[in-house]
């Protein structure tokens, strides 16, 4: 595949399209990036000073409240100087200028020329908003020269008009005049074309709402950051000898064009100045041009880390896995079997939405939904242990938190020029951050359903801008999602009546031995498609979940004292650790608990209700217990005592000799 030198970027035919229409134009988003233009990346400036020129206008200007008007060549200064204060020049002031564009037919393409960076530039004097505006708009409104003026204000104003002083106000009001009176060029070469301006803001939102809407003259056109074609287009130019080990690069070869697909894939979201980073980076880390080595280069840039932790995990304790799991959450096969699973293929890396083996994705996307109290969010803090090896890579968000709709702005960060732009969005911050995580979406059906669009983009794309336009990826992520959905009843706010019946009243009113894992499954995947397609509306949304919708069984009597024996065991660490003194627990304790827990509807609330019942009968006794007896506590140190419980649930307390 070879260089594409006509390749321009996407936004250029729209702004060449309202040129033609008479259209001025504000040109904003990726305005400060280098773009490829007649096969060579230039400042937006340059591109339009060039463009402008190229098509024979005799009068072409810059103006910014720094630097005031400047202009490529010293006779469009004078010029400019005699339209200010004499009045109008004779037509194209003797320049050369392309074929005459017939009004009726497209524009055609300018002829090729240097770029306006090689062109002199004189610098006219520093001129103040209001007064450059003044000027122009006498310049403008004569039909006799054509004007093009290129304004880089949009930056500098504020979206809250409360704000403008006297004189920005005044300079707005200026500038649109100089929109609407605006001559149309009467002879000339350039006869039909409009006296234009291009005003340059990084975000449409600087620019006031009043000065381009309803304003039949001015379109406001996105700049995009590079296309696709554009990026494989870089790799294809620059790889063989703009990369360390480019030499190896064969454009024009099968496996040239291979890998400049990947390459343009894997930096979706890039810029220009982005991608001339990356290949500094390449020749700093020494990191090759290869299939091999691409995805290590793309992933130190994004990440800062050349060895994924995923990736890293001993084969050893992933065959362990499911037994350290299973230790931390008791009575869940089945989740544990679909989290260890993910795991094994994170290990491998093979996977359908790739680039080369790697997945663009997140690592590992869940949706667990059961009773309250079985594990769900245990699961995840044990699977950020048994990865990362500490509890620092987990995060978890509270979607109780996020019921207003405005709440979507938390996750990305406002927009600029809102309250809290600065302060970036609250998942953004931290994938930034600490791009290796498992982040966790606590009781996702609390959230309005406007934050939950937010996760398509990341389920999808594994990636997220924020306000400030800064880039977090997901795809060295596990997502978890939580949920009770199907728990208990949903009932209509306003008439109280049941809309769906949930399963923990039949399980209350018939037992949990009755309910098979199959049943509950069943129930609650039932219960989280419903939601999703017909209560919230985002059919999109469960159907990028597929089959990662994990449900958490009941709580059964088999699994209590496993559960109590993993608190009982806390609880003695606890006091080794702060006492040196050793605790353990006679079999009455796990006796007692099991007997209360059948009792009631202890069973539906569940592993919350065993920590709770410890903690009344085992964990608050026994501190009384020894703060009555040992008012000095420091005395306990190497001591051994057996702590029991009565079938009344009062406890007992033996001191017995130190265990070795």
């Amino acid at each position: 595949m070879s260089v594409n030198l006509a390749l321009s970027a996407r936004w250029i035919s729209e702004f060449e399209k309202q040129l033609y229409r008479r259209r001025h134009i504000i040109l904003y988003g990726n305005i400060h990036d280098q773009i490829l233009w007649r096969g060579a990346y230039c400042a937006i400036q340059e591109i339009l000073q060039t463009y402008f020129q190229d098509l024979g206008f005799p009068l072409v200007t810059q103006y910014d409240p720094i630097d005031g008007f400047t202009f490529a060549k010293s006779e469009m200064e004078q010029l400019f100087g005699q339209l200010v204060n004499q009045g109008i020049t004779p037509v194209n002031a003797g320049n050369p200028t392309p074929s005459p564009a017939s009004p009726a037919s497209p524009l055609t393409p300018p002829p090729r020329r240097s770029p306006a960076a090689n062109v002199p530039r004189a610098v006219h004097q520093r001129v103040l908003p209001e007064d450059a505006f003044a000027q122009l708009r006498g310049v403008m409104n004569q039909a006799q020269t054509a004007t093009a003026t290129v304004i880089g204000l949009g930056d500098m104003l504020s979206t809250d008009g409360d704000r403008y002083t006297a004189e920005e106000r005044n300079a707005l009001i200026l500038l649109k005049k100089c929109t609407l009176d605006a001559a149309v060029v009467r002879e000339g070469d350039l006869q039909g074309y409009r006296n234009t301006a291009v005003i340059l803001a990084s975000e449409l939102n600087r620019v006031p709402l009043w000065f381009y809407t309803n304003n039949p003259h001015v379109v406001p056109i996105r700049v995009t950051c590079p296309s696709k074609e554009e990026r494989k287009n870089f790799i294809l130019r620059f790889g063989q000898q703009g990369f360390y080990g480019g030499e190896q690069f064969e454009p024009n070869s099968t496996d040239g064009d291979g890998l400049a697909e990947d390459f343009a894939e894997l930096t979706d979201g890039f810029q220009t100045l982005d991608l001339e980073a990356l290949r500094h980076t390449s020749w700093r880390e020494k990191m090759t041009l290869t299939s091999q080595h691409l995805l290590r280069l793309v992933d130190f840039y994004k990440f800062g880390q050349k060895d994924e932790p995923f990736e890293q995990i001993n084969a050893a304790k992933i065959r362990q896995a499911s037994d350290q799991l299973s230790q931390a959450v008791m009575g869940q096969d089945h989740a544990i079997e679909a989290v260890t699973t993910v795991l094994t293929s994170a290990k491998v890396g093979i996977s359908m939405s790739q680039v080369r083996g790697r997945n663009s994705k997140p690592k590992g996307v869940f949706f667990f939904v059961g009773p309250t109290g079985v594990g769900k969010t245990e699961l995840a803090k044990s699977l950020s242990r048994l990865i990362f090896g500490d509890e620092e890579a987990f995060i978890r968000f509270d979607m109780s938190e996020y019921k207003e709709e405005h709440a979507a702005e938390k996750l990305a960060g406002s927009p600029p020029g809102f309250v809290g732009y600065e302060e970036g969005g609250q998942l953004t911050n931290k994938i930034l951050e600490r791009p290796y995580r498992i982040v966790l979406f606590d009781e996702i059906e609390k959230a309005h359903p406007k934050v939950l669009d937010k996760f398509l983009q990341i389920l999808e794309d594994g990636r997220l801008t924020d306000g400030k336009g800064q880039t977090a990826y997901f795809n060295q992520t596990v997502i978890i999602f939580t949920s009770n959905i199907g728990a208990s009843d949903l009932s209509d706010p306003q008439t109280g009546q049941i809309i769906r019946p949930g399963i923990m009243e039949q399980v209350r009113q018939q037992g949990v031995g009755q309910f098979a894992y199959e049943q509950v499954k069943t129930h609650f995947q039932g219960e989280v498609e419903w939601y999703f397609t017909s209560r919230i509306g985002r059919a999109e949304l469960f159907n990028r979940l597929g089959d990662n919708i994990v449900v958490f069984d009941l709580l059964r009597s088999s699994h209590v004292v496993g559960i109590g024996q993993k608190f009982l065991r806390q609880l003695a660490e606890s006091a080794l650790d702060k006492y040196q003194v050793q605790i353990r627990f006679d079999e009455s304790v796990l006796t007692v608990l099991s007997e209360r827990m059948v009792q009631q509807e202890n069973l539906l609330f569940g592993g919350r209700r065993i920590k709770t019942l410890l903690e009344t009968l085992v964990e608050r006794p026994l501190n009384r217990w020894l703060f009555e007896q040992y008012p000095d506590l420091t005395v306990l140190l190497n001591q051994s005592f057996l702590v029991g419980l009565e079938s009344s649930g009062n406890l007992t307390v033996a001191q017995c000799p130190v265990a070795v």
